[in-house]
């Protein structure tokens, strides 16, 4: 005699052996008892949730010898030919390759017998997606009013599939992938009829792979049998499904959170060498990430994560190391890399640039990539000291401070006090007067958005030409603004309002410039940029010989350039797209 495998030796045979579609059951048992028959039916799901077996059954209790009834006994001869599908009064038709409209018609001439052994004559059309528009029309009128003793049960994986006129002659029956738990209580039940030693954390495993299909589950638990034999630890399941271990899921995330790429790159050759299935080591990773987001948010619900409690202490400790905006971030990354593997014909690939992304956020470009960056950000900012390089920055800074204030005062009791240096100082005082006249070119970028804001108001039509261009350089009492070559009219726009840009930069800035503008890339473009670059230059060098020669200064001023160098301050610039600029002193 040959092998038959369990799923079909452990079929249900009773409403009570069908495991986690409790409200279909109920259903139908209270259909039976009132005697609230319908004539066609419709079981809708995934597959191996039991839609099938369903029918079955609910065919076994309308025909039994004692039925209708709720429990048929499984031994008179209806029952037996039903069990062994046998039975001419129970007829399974399989829509795949059954799917024609000449089947079809058969069948209709065939419902006009009455059934021979039972009660009813029941037609189960399983994948009934599969049939034909013409089909489904040739079996409207007798779906819709088929003889009292037949009964239609109509079984799919895609109810979008059907015509909404097949579906309006059905009553509609959805079945819902089973339970983690569901799936473990059914696996450890088979195995003590079948006398195998199946460990909780294998058990867990295969329910964990079977998906909510408990025919999966126990085909599964079949196959690692007959790996494993009479005894089945969580190693035998993951070698037989090529599953990755759960310390290896562990060891990736620390991988992640500190931000080691040739670590996390060559933890992924390995998986790949030892031969492991890289969509189950995403999905496990989803899974992972999935526990320590629920460890985080919903410390108190303890049956949300389905582990064995020494890996639930390590996914608390290892969900306290990441953020909630991260490990969104992380899911979503995953889930679209899950997503993509399937397609790719190079998902080794894939999967290490996918990786990569996890590991550096800021290669990250989605929105969450973004708002992760933000976050830790806000972090480090809410968290920081200034360290003691800091404080003696901030110490030089006040000494050179203290220094040019005491230059400004001796100076000051030189020409109170001298008189042969009178003449000398007052040339001093006439020459920083003039200075001041001079602004520098920071300074206007400093109060550019001052004299837009006062255009706007006036002038909305200038202020949007003037917008398109930008600041260049400010060479002989004139302010240099550049163009590109494509935006010639705005250019044209602004040399007829020059007038009244002049104006308001003499009211913001209490200063007479004239207004010029060039196309970017132009010779004198390019002069004016290097003028602006020896400004820019001039500003930085000291402004006394007391300041050359105090060596505070040289330091503050390195120490700035330094601080410019820093990668925090390049990321904050790269985030808010922003720049550094010099405060000018008075």
């Amino acid at each position: 005699m040959s092998y038959l495998s369990l799923y079909r030796k452990w079929r249900p045979q009773t409403f009570s052996d069908i495991v986690g579609q409790q409200n279909v059951i109920q259903t139908l048992e209270n259909a039976i008892k009132f005697d609230r028959i319908a004539h066609a039916y419709l079981f809708c799901g995934p597959r191996g949730t039991g839609k099938t077996s369903t029918a079955k059954v609910f065919s076994k209790a309308l025909n039994c010898n004692d039925g209708p009834t709720v429990t048929p006994c499984s031994e008179c001869k209806s029952c037996q030919k039903i069990e062994d599908n046998s039975s001419i009064d129970v007829i399974e038709i399989d829509a795949a390759s059954n799917r024609g409209i000449d089947e079809i018609r058969e069948l209709r001439e065939k419902v006009k017998f009455f059934p021979t052994e039972g009660n009813y004559k029941v037609y189960i059309i399983d994948e009934a997606h599969m049939l034909t528009k013409e089909a489904f029309n040739a079996l409207l009128k007798t779906l819709e009013e088929p003889p009292e003793y037949v009964i239609f049960i109509l079984a799919t994986t895609e109810p979008h599939s059907l015509l909404p006129t097949i579906l309006s002659r059905c009553q509609r029956f959805d079945f819902s992938r089973l339970s983690i738990q569901n799936l473990v209580q059914r696996l450890n039940f088979i195995s003590q009829q079948e006398e195998i030693d199946l460990t909780a954390e294998a058990a867990l495993a295969i329910a964990r792979s079977a998906e909510g299909g408990m025919r999966d589950g126990i085909s599964l638990l079949d196959q690692i049998i007959s790996y494993s034999g009479d005894r089945i630890e969580i190693d035998d399941v993951v070698t037989v499904l090529g599953l990755v271990d759960r310390e290896v899921l562990f060891e990736m995330v620390e991988i992640i959170t500190n931000n080691q790429v040739e670590q996390g790159l060559s933890l992924i050759n390995d998986i790949v060498n030892q031969g492991k299935d890289l969509q189950q080591f995403v999905n496990s990773l989803i899974d992972h990430f999935r526990n320590l987001l629920i460890e985080k948010e919903c410390r108190q619900i303890n049956d949300l994560i389905e582990l064995p409690t020494e890996q639930i202490e390590k996914i608390e400790e290892q969900s306290n190391k990441l953020t909630t905006t991260e490990l969104l971030r992380l899911i979503n990354v995953l889930i679209e890399l899950e997503s993509d593997l399937k397609q790719s014909n190079y998902p080794q690939v894939l999967l290490e640039m996918g990786i990569i992304e996890l590991i550096k956020p800021e290669v990250d470009t989605s929105q969450e990539g973004i708002l992760d960056r933000l976050t830790r950000l806000e972090e480090r900012i809410s968290t920081f000291q200034p360290s003691s390089d800091q404080s003696s920055v901030d110490k030089e800074t006040e000494k050179v401070i203290k220094n040019r204030e005491k230059s400004k005062s001796i100076n000051k009791k030189e020409v109170k006090n001298k008189g042969p240096k009178v003449k000398e100082s007052k040339e001093e005082i006439k020459q920083e007067d003039e200075s001041k006249d001079n602004i520098s070119f920071a300074q206007i970028q400093k109060r550019w958005t001052d004299i837009l804001e006062y255009l706007r108001k006036d002038e909305a039509r200038t202020y949007a030409m003037l917008k398109e261009g930008r600041l260049s350089a400010v060479e002989d009492n004139g302010l240099i603004i550049a163009f590109d070559k494509k935006h010639g009219f705005h250019k044209e726009n602004i040399d007829r309002k020059t007038g009244v840009i002049e104006k308001i930069i003499k009211k913001v800035l209490g200063l007479e410039l004239k207004v010029k503008t060039v196309f970017s890339g132009s010779n004198k473009y390019k002069q004016q940029a290097e003028n602006k670059k020896q400004e820019n230059s001039n500003e930085q060098k000291p402004r006394s010989n007391q300041d050359t020669e105090n060596p505070s200064k040289n330091k503050t001023e390195e120490n700035s350039l330094k601080a410019a160098e820093n990668p925090l301050v390049k990321k904050v610039l790269d985030v808010f797209d922003g720049k550094i600029i010099k405060v000018e002193e008075d």
